[in-house]
């Protein structure tokens, strides 16, 4: 139980500081490669990043383990 507790708050943790540091690196002047992120509200931007960057990590945590369910032995 303390094993799911502890990945559920890194998936919630994780997901705010992807979206920071995309935020904060990714919208360099000259540079903004996040494209229509840089241009919109800086509130909106980080709550969309936010969702995105969880569904990126739950989507590698359940790929992780399928995988680990999927090893012999």
């Amino acid at each position: 139980m303390l094993k799911i507790l502890f990945h559920g708050l890194a998936i919630l943790h994780l997901g705010p500081g992807i979206a920071f540091a995309l935020l904060a690196f990714g919208c360099e002047p000259g540079q903004a490669w996040l494209g229509r992120h840089c241009e919109i509200d800086g509130l909106r931007a980080f709550v969309e990043l936010t969702l995105a960057g969880w569904l990126a990590c739950l989507l590698l945590w359940g790929a992780g383990w399928a995988l680990l369910r999927r090893r012999p032995g």
